[in-house]
């Protein structure tokens, strides 16, 4: 991953755990990540995983990463919304992180 691509996912995971300290966007799909491209969306995940936090994807996304063999097996204490920005009109979060 490059440096840039990195510090982006930092700050993104950053922005969510500031969010879900507020107190008001801690409820499932009230923060929403849009990501340009499914790796952005694995690496996003990844990053939030260790943190306990979940990210919801839509169906098609799912099915994408578990061909790829991305499965998630880890309990979480919060959930945060993630899809491709084609998917942004039928989102409805109180926070949107966008990452391109």
């Amino acid at each position: 991953m490059a440096a840039a691509e990195q510090f982006q996912v930092e700050m993104i995971r950053d922005l969510v755990m500031y969010f879900l300290r507020q107190g008001s966007y801690d409820g499932p799909g009230d923060i929403a990540v849009l990501c340009a491209y499914l790796g952005q969306l694995q690496q996003v995940r990844a990053a939030l995983r260790d943190l306990k936090i979940a990210v919801a994807v839509n169906e098609k996304d799912a099915e994408q990463l578990a061909r790829q063999g991305i499965e998630e097996d880890v309990e979480y204490e919060s959930v945060v919304v993630a899809k491709h920005v084609s998917s942004f009109m039928r989102l409805k979060g109180m926070v949107h992180i966008l990452k391109i």
